[in-house]
């Protein structure tokens, strides 16, 4: 018996990613899956190159958005597509990633063998760095008081992290780059909430859930290549003004903090994501933007999307 699993991948102007990660999905040899492609309003070229993709390989769905939607909204039409089809597992996968032949069989042994609670259970596995050797995610926590989100053991070598067989390590959140979880799971926690486009989604929609990890590398993430800066931290006006607005939206509304918390938040907090990705001044006027729409909860619209050519 081989449950039906839908992965969905988001694609905008990456095809060569996009088709890597399939080109490994599909190695896995697992029988009974579909892939869906969510282009987010990609060029013709690529697109065309999608769809062509697709007629090769019938396990591969694409639905177009026609323009970018964002992660959460581009997800929320997968998800829907996945259940529609039937699935019985949902794997919101990043399309800058690459997984290992045994990926899938894994998380299903997971789920199946420790009896897992599909209502409230988001699996997901050592993430690593494109070298495959060193960690970049093993689950995410906040640090207390600070509420900044911190990846487990990132930058520790594969090799110490790693287990044999199905150990699962807790942690406070999912990672969205790679969350394995069942049908009830959607049912019982609705869809993702769309007001985020991205950053915090993942916290916002695993939050309070059963998020468990396998100690085993079998997500490779080539990280931050689907937004050009090839690992640079480095945040464009458009990205400096979600996150900013987004993590006040977090912390501040959905995990409601303290009010002491609340403070060193806007005292320590917010200036540390500053020190770390704002390099320019339009980048640091969209954070303090995005901050005032936060704490106002205000719908002001973000800097415009870059232009892609």
């Amino acid at each position: 018996m081989h449950p039906k699993l839908a992965v969905i991948l988001i694609n905008r102007n990456g095809f060569d990613l996009t088709k890597a990660c399939i080109d490994s999905l599909l190695l896995t040899g697992y029988r009974n899956l579909l892939i869906v492609v969510v282009d987010n309003g990609s060029r013709e070229t690529d697109l065309l190159r999608l769809k062509e993709l697709a007629f090769q390989q019938p396990a591969i769905l694409v639905y177009q958005m026609g323009y970018n939607a964002g992660f959460t909204k581009a997800n929320n039409a997968g998800i829907k597509i996945a259940l529609e089809k039937g699935a019985d597992f949902v794997w919101i996968l990043n399309n800058d990633t690459e997984v290992r032949p045994d990926a899938i069989d894994m998380f299903l042994r997971a789920f199946i063998e420790n009896d897992l609670d599909r209502a409230n259970t988001v699996l997901s596995s050592i993430i690593t760095y494109a070298d495959g050797k060193t960690v970049w995610s093993n689950g995410l926590y906040d640090l207390p008081l600070l509420n900044f989100p911190k990846s487990v053991d990132k930058l520790k070598p594969v090799a110490k992290i790693a287990r044999p067989g199905l150990v699962l390590r807790p942690a406070q959140y999912g990672i969205g780059c790679s969350m394995f979880i069942a049908r009830e799971f959607v049912q019982a926690h609705g869809l993702m909430n769309e007001d985020y486009f991205i950053y915090y989604d993942d916290l916002d929609y695993t939050m309070g859930c059963k998020n468990l990890y396998i100690q085993q590398p079998l997500v490779m993430h080539k990280v931050s290549a689907t937004s050009g800066f090839k690992g640079s931290a480095r945040f464009t006006p458009f990205q400096a003004f979600l996150f900013a607005k987004n993590g006040l939206h977090f912390y501040f509304r959905r995990k409601r903090i303290s009010l002491v918390e609340k403070l060193i938040y806007l005292g320590v907090t917010v200036w540390v994501f500053v020190l770390l990705y704002v390099r320019d001044l339009p980048s640091l006027f969209a954070y303090l933007k995005g901050l005032f729409c936060g704490l106002t909860n205000s719908r002001d619209t973000a800097p415009p999307l870059p232009i892609q050519t």
